[in-house]
């Protein structure tokens, strides 16, 4: 994510709706499984379908790279200004949930996703600055004890992701496949508790399972989630767009990705609206600043949902 900073925000904006999409569509949450390289740079592996890179991207790596980012610890303030105000987070909102339910700590899925949402700043800042972001926001959210806890999962978490495995994983040997697959089900319950380890890593485990199957049967594999969704764009037949996605992933998933598109249309074009009133009161010469952005302010109010305020008033530099 290193787009320039206009670019990035809107195209940010739009990654996370389509990408989201695409989970709900196909059923990637391997989708979450981020793999960083040597030099701290994030790839997403397309999991999911594609299911040996469920257990090709096994690590991490707790190397001096993940914390190269910054020399200095930083508050979590100065954590989230620099992901939210001035890096690659602008315009968006934490993933996931913290599973507290009732004042209690439950094993989900979706505290997987907010830890991921939150490692994809690695890179930007260290993984010390990232944990203290975490537990500053866990705690923020739930108190001390809860955030506590959930500090807790996140260093079984991170263990768990910087393992370092006996099995090699060789993409060209399926006979490697079982023996990795097999090893991290087990250093999962081992380290996170079999709870947890299933609500964070079931999907992945099936769909690995489910994938490996049809292989073994002689079946071709199901369509690659990591490969581009066919999309909408000008000069495009949407009809064309439409039956191929039709041909890959089914009339459901394909209608399902065709709301997704609807709901990227209807955001940009209220997005543009509100571009252009904030322009119009910037040259409103008998409005002071605090009324520009009291107005402004009312507009997005009653233009866009509560949950889209922070990433419209990013977006529009108010």
């Amino acid at each position: 994510m290193s787009w320039s900073k206009t670019m990035m925000r809107t195209t940010q904006t739009r990654g996370w709706m389509v990408a989201g999409g695409i989970a709900v569509v196909l059923g990637a949450s391997a989708f979450w499984m981020t793999h960083r390289g040597a030099d701290g740079a994030g790839a997403t592996g397309s999991a999911g379908a594609s299911g040996w890179n469920m257990i090709g991207a096994t690590s991490d790596g707790a190397s001096p790279a993940s914390g190269a980012a910054q020399s200095k610890a930083m508050t979590p303030d100065q954590v989230r200004n620099k992901l939210f105000k001035e890096g690659s987070f602008a315009g968006t909102e934490p993933s996931g949930d913290w599973c507290v339910a009732s004042a209690k700590l439950s094993p989900c899925p979706e505290l997987r996703k907010r830890f991921e949402y939150y490692i994809l700043g690695l890179g930007e800042v260290s993984i010390e600055d990232i944990k203290a972001l975490v537990a500053d926001e866990a705690r923020k959210a739930h108190g001390e004890q809860l955030g506590n806890e959930i500090m807790a999962i996140w260093d079984k978490y991170w263990q768990v992701r910087t393992y370092q495995y006996r099995n090699k994983f060789d993409q060209s040997e399926r006979s490697t496949w079982l023996a990795v697959f097999d090893e991290q089900k087990q250093v999962r319950r081992q380290i996170l508790g079999a709870d947890w380890a299933k609500a964070f890593f079931d999907q992945d485990e099936q769909n690995f399972k489910q994938y490996y199957a049809q292989l073994e049967s002689g079946q071709p594999p199901p369509p690659d989630p990591g490969e581009p969704v066919p999309q909408m764009a000008p000069g495009k037949d949407p009809a064309a767009v439409q039956a191929e996605r039709v041909a890959r992933y089914g009339q459901a998933a394909a209608d399902r990705l065709a709301r997704v598109d609807e709901e990227w249309a209807d955001w940009e074009r209220r997005l543009a609206a509100a571009r252009t009133e904030w322009d119009r009161l910037k040259g409103a010469t008998n409005l002071s600043d605090t009324q520009r952005k009291q107005e402004m302010q009312a507009y997005v109010n009653s233009h866009f949902k509560p949950d889209e305020h922070l990433r419209v008033e990013a977006l529009l530099h108010l």
